[in-house]
C-alpha cells in the first residue's frame, strides 16, 4: 500500500513539474508582455511568405499558442496594402489562411513547418512529427 501511494506521489510530481517548467502563453492578442517576441515570430513568418509570395503582408491572428520551445500559429494573411492579394494561376491556392509551428532553437525561434493558402491540410499530423511539443498549443 505504501508504494502505490509513493507510485502515485511520485507520477503527480513528475507530471506537475514537467507542466510547471512549460507554462501555455497565448499570443493571440498582442500585449505589453508578449509584444516583443510575438512581433518577432510573426515577422519571420512575414518574411517568409514575402519570400515566396513577392508581396508584403500582415496578420489577423486566429491562434497563437507558445509552450516550451514550441509555438503555434494559425491566421490570415492580407497584403500590407490593402490591395488583394495576388496568387499564381498555375498552382491552386485557398486564400488566405496560413499556419506555422515554430521551434526554439538554442534561444532563437526558427520557423519548423509553414504553409500559406494551400488547398490541403498540410498541418495533418503535425502534433505526431514533433512529440516535444505541448499538444495543448494546437488547440
Amino acid at each position: 500500500m505504501k508504494r502505490i501511494f509513493y507510485s502515485i506521489g511520485m507520477i503527480l510530481f513528475l507530471t506537475l513539474g514537467v507542466f510547471a517548467d512549460t507554462p501555455m502563453l497565448d499570443y493571440k492578442t498582442k500585449t505589453k508582455s508578449n509584444e516583443k517576441e510575438r512581433t518577432y515570430l510573426l515577422d519571420l513568418l512575414r518574411a517568409n511568405l514575402s519570400n515566396e509570395f513577392k508581396q508584403e503582408f500582415v496578420f489577423v491572428v486566429e491562434h497563437f499558442k507558445i509552450s516550451g520551445d514550441y509555438a503555434w500559429f494559425r491566421g490570415t494573411a492580407k497584403r500590407k496594402d490593402g490591395k488583394e492579394i495576388s496568387l499564381s494561376e498555375d498552382i491552386p491556392y485557398d486564400c488566405c489562411h496560413v499556419e506555422a509551428l515554430f521551434k526554439r532553437v538554442n534561444g532563437k525561434w526558427q520557423i519548423s513547418e509553414s504553409g500559406a493558402f494551400s488547398t490541403d491540410v498540410w498541418w495533418d499530423g503535425i502534433q505526431s512529427r514533433y512529440p516535444k511539443a505541448n499538444k495543448e498549443i494546437f488547440q
